[in-house]
């Protein structure tokens, strides 16, 4: 289990006021990092703290996690769409089967990670072998570096864009570039991407990195509305992006999504136009916006705080429940399946 996970009265009585009420009876969490101890022995320490969200949470094996769900949602079914944690020192083959072997016992549904290096017939082979619901790729495969300046082709090729097309698979899109959602350059290849290879579920995590609303907003309207996207919610906590998504997107093309096990943490965020500061109780390396003793002990985990911020959304804009259960639960199961 992950050091930094505690489940305190603290928690508890925020679910019971703000989100026991009016979350669903079922729950689909559709962006889950799942692996095992030994899949990231190799990972250097100082690797890990060069990130903020590895330093978080960097290993959650299966059992852990619905253990984890059960205590954090204890009123509702939860299912588990998950995958490896892509860093390119992590063994990531490892790592796909031993979700492989999670999804063949019917515990979760699984996307297979993939460098853009790999053989192709050997992807190929796993991908249909294993039945993954589709790939994860993901920028550091290629850089090293998650937010960097390279094209989405560089970590997802297109001969790997042409497995998915012919086996009509999906992928999980983590971005790149420091521009994010709105970056020119992003946009081109997610319109050409998007017409080059309609058969394909791209689901654009993070709302596309969108942490802040300017991202979301300036995004969609370059990108058309988002139209022919699916969108996750994965660490999103600032209310305004989901005042932007539920206003600007068809509720039938939101996914959600915790980022377990990297939302583990007591905290909140505080926002800038187009930046934010975490605020924590936990005593990570990067934790340097410390505030009263006090003040913290009264942080719930952050997990909860994005749960509340999609229902605050979700009632603001106005969405009933059919929309609030396709959100939680329906659309995953429609575009990622259920075994």
């Amino acid at each position: 289990m992950e050091p930094y996970y505690e489940y305190t009265a603290v928690d508890r009585s925020f679910y019971t006021e703000h989100i026991e009420p009016r979350i669903p009876r079922k729950i689909y969490d559709a962006h889950v990092h799942l692996n095992l101890p030994e899949h990231v022995k190799d990972v250097p320490p100082e690797r890990l703290r060069s990130d903020w969200a590895m330093e978080c949470g960097h290993v959650l094996p299966v059992e852990d996690a619905y253990r984890v769900a059960g205590e954090l949602f204890p009123d509702s079914e939860y299912f588990i769409a998950g995958f490896a944690w892509p860093i390119r020192e992590a063994d990531i083959r490892a790592n796909n089967d031993y979700l492989a072997l999670m999804q063949k016992e019917n515990r979760i549904r699984a996307f297979m990670c993939v460098k853009p290096d790999w053989d192709l017939e050997m992807i190929e082979a796993g991908l249909v072998k294993n039945d993954f619901v589709g790939f994860k790729p993901y920028p550091d495969m290629f850089s090293g570096v998650k937010g960097a300046d390279i094209s989405i082709l560089d970590f997802l090729p297109r001969e790997q864009w042409k497995l998915l097309q012919k086996h009509k698979k999906a992928v999980m899109l983590h971005l790149p570039r420091k521009g994010r959602l709105p970056d020119r350059d992003n946009v081109r290849e997610l319109l050409d991407i998007r017409q080059a290879y309609p058969d394909v579920t791209i689901i654009i995590a993070h709302f596309g990195r969108s942490f802040c609303p300017w991202f979301l907003e300036e995004g969609l309207k370059k990108l058309g509305g988002g139209k022919g996207f699916f969108f996750d919610t994965a660490a999103v906590i600032n209310p305004k992006v989901y005042d932007v998504a539920f206003n600007e997107l068809p509720a039938s093309s939101i996914l959600f999504g915790t980022d377990m096990p990297i939302t583990f943490w007591h905290g909140k965020r505080e926002w800038a136009d187009r930046t934010y500061i975490n605020l924590a109780r936990e005593n990570f390396s990067w934790n340097k916006n410390r505030r009263p003793a006090e003040e913290e002990a009264a942080y719930t985990i952050v997990t909860y705080e994005q749960v509340r911020a999609i229902l605050d959304g979700a009632e603001r804009a106005g969405l009933g429940g059919d929309d609030l259960n396709a959100v939680f639960h329906g659309n995953a199961q429609r575009v990622l399946g259920v075994s």
